[in-house]
């Protein structure tokens, strides 16, 4: 092989990797966008579809849940709920870990900014949410 060769499939070879890792990216802010749905609306069967049937959830005060108590924690009226500051950590083809800003506001609650860490995994060709840790995000003071 010449070189111009060796190079065009190193170069398709990081293009490929590249558009492969923006294609999960997408996919996973989608389930994002629906797990917002699931929250807003109190529709428990969008998350049941998100959530992985093994899914551990610790919540910022240290407590773990199985799903079927997540599912529950879906029909709290949740009147706002926004993500952003997006990070994604591909592990493999069928792991990734996401790191986002989630603000969100319970109904007769005050609003609370928390970061998530949340590890997704293909499940029957699905990415849905096995582990998910939230922290309350202090606000500095003026």
């Amino acid at each position: 092989m010449n070189y111009k060769k060796i190079t065009f499939l190193f170069i398709a070879l990081l293009l490929s990797s590249f558009i492969s890792a923006q294609g999960v990216e997408t996919k996973i802010k989608e389930q994002i966008d629906a797990l917002r749905t699931a929250h807003l609306n109190s529709d428990v069967s969008i998350a049941d579809a998100l959530y992985h049937p093994d899914l551990i959830l610790t919540s910022q005060s240290g407590k773990i849940y199985k799903k079927d108590v997540a599912l529950e924690n879906i029909k709290n009226t949740f009147e706002s709920y926004e993500s952003s500051d997006f990070q994604f950590l591909e592990v493999s083809n069928e792991v990734v870990i996401t790191n986002y800003i989630n603000e969100r506001k319970y109904k007769d609650f005050p609003k609370g900014k928390f970061r998530l860490t949340v590890v997704w995994t293909k499940h029957e060709d699905v990415w849905k949410i096995i582990s998910m840790q939230s922290s309350k995000v202090k606000e500095r003071k003026k």
